[in-house]
């Protein structure tokens, strides 16, 4: 209960991540864990419908960004979203940077610590998402079991939780700061420690060298003090292996439904022709190949769900939509661009080289959110130049299935 309320009290100080109301419409923040339509795709197969049957609890929301993405993304579909969180200035912030969107009658708040969530009357719930919150706690396993006991028997979980081997130099940060900061000194004294002790290490230490020289821990500690504080002074933090997170998603009863971005749990992308071994054993592999992960972002069911087969990119009745948020408006404008390849971003190493011919592009600029792959070809196959049924199939795939490795692209089935 004291780690509880040390942990609590940081964030009713230093309210993460760091926001202003007054500045939220500068931008609007995506973070790819809850890109609806991946979200419908990889736990049901895109046929669960949006409407105001449909619930989502953000638990442990912060102030915010993961909410007011998903409430963008469901305006007008009467979906439902719960706020959950136990800082009050944290909530407060969510609240009015929706407010400031016009979302806020989209939203319902609560605030109570995340493991109370089965005895609050709340749920229960098609989806839920928690980002960084379950390693803050005493007993992250009965986190997960809090939240799975809310879900809908169908429902399902995103979470993002720490990776072990990207943040060596964060937790041996940490370790120093312990004994030059403890926990018994006031937050404002522990900042001024941490400030002093980064700026009068030398440049070739090997934990202030592997926090400076990765972009977005370097942003957490120049930018404000709430990073820095919740990156190198958190009372309570703990990382995950891949294989850690499979034992801990399996010992709450519930089943991996696959990462946020396929193709970096694959091998064969560090090693082009490393096949073979369960998805686990992949996944592991991969891990130790990339070497510099720091956070694991990944979909779950409950064990006893029943669990949706994957659509084939080719399958004619599938309806394919862009995941990132207005990327159908840019798509025009590249499509427009002269060039044998085309080179799309959408987001950290979620770069997607594809081929630049014209049946490509007529491919891609069929992609809407309405029409489906049967019709999408027919498109290509009445360019002036007339290809096969064979080509149009094989420019398809070669593009698609890339997109959908990088988790830009999802496939929905009909209702």
């Amino acid at each position: 209960m004291v780690l509880l309320e040390q942990v609590q009290q940081q964030y009713e100080t230093l309210p993460y991540p760091p926001r202003d109301p007054d500045r939220e419409l500068d931008l609007l923040r995506q973070p790819s864990l809850v890109e609806i339509p991946r979200v419908l795709e990889v736990l049901w197969n895109g046929r669960r419908t949006l409407n105001a049957e449909f619930q989502i609890l953000d638990a442990g929301c912060g102030t915010g960004d993961n909410t007011i993405f998903m409430a963008e993304q469901l305006r007008g579909t009467g979906a439902r979203i719960t706020a959950l969180d136990f800082s009050s200035a944290s909530l407060e912030i969510a609240r009015r940077r929706l407010e400031v969107r016009g979302l806020l009658d989209q939203v319902t708040f609560v605030q109570s610590p995340l493991e109370a969530s089965p005895v609050l009357g709340i749920g229960p719930f098609d989806f839920i998402v928690t980002t960084g919150v379950l390693h803050h706690l005493d007993s992250p396993e009965l986190g997960l079991a809090a939240l799975r006991d809310v879900l809908k028997p169908d429902g399902g979980i995103g979470v993002m939780v720490y990776a072990r081997y990207g943040r060596e130099p964060v937790y041996q940060m940490q370790a120093l700061l312990r004994h030059l900061a403890p926990r018994t000194m006031p937050e404002t004294d522990r900042l001024r420690v941490l400030r002093h002790t980064l700026a009068s290490l030398p440049k070739e230490h090997h934990a202030l060298r592997g926090l400076m020289d990765t972009p977005i821990f370097r942003r957490e500690i120049e930018n404000s003090d709430a990073g820095a504080y919740d990156l190198l002074l958190h009372t309570q933090d703990r990382c995950y292996t891949v294989a850690e997170v499979y034992d801990w998603v399996e010992g709450a009863a519930m089943t991996m439904r696959g990462f946020t971005i396929p193709r970096r749990y694959e091998p064969a992308t560090y090693l082009p022709g490393l096949q073979g071994g369960s998805a686990r054993e992949r996944h592991a592999v991969a891990e130790l190949l990339h070497g510099a992960m720091i956070r694991h972002e990944f979909y779950a069911m409950r064990a006893d769900a029943s669990i949706p087969s994957m659509i084939a990119s080719d399958e004619a009745s599938a309806i394919p939509a862009w995941t990132s948020w207005g990327f159908g408006d840019k798509l025009a404008g590249a499509l427009k661009t002269p060039g044998t390849q085309l080179r799309f971003t959408f987001g950290e190493e979620r770069e997607v080289p594809v081929g630049g011919d014209a049946i490509t592009r007529s491919l891609l600029g069929g992609i809407d959110g309405h029409r489906d792959v049967a019709t999408i070809f027919e498109r290509a196959l009445a360019l002036r130049d007339r290809p096969s049924a064979r080509q149009v199939q094989r420019r398809w795939l070669e593009a698609a299935d890339p997109l959908r490795a990088a988790a830009a692209l999802a496939m929905h089935l009909p209702a």
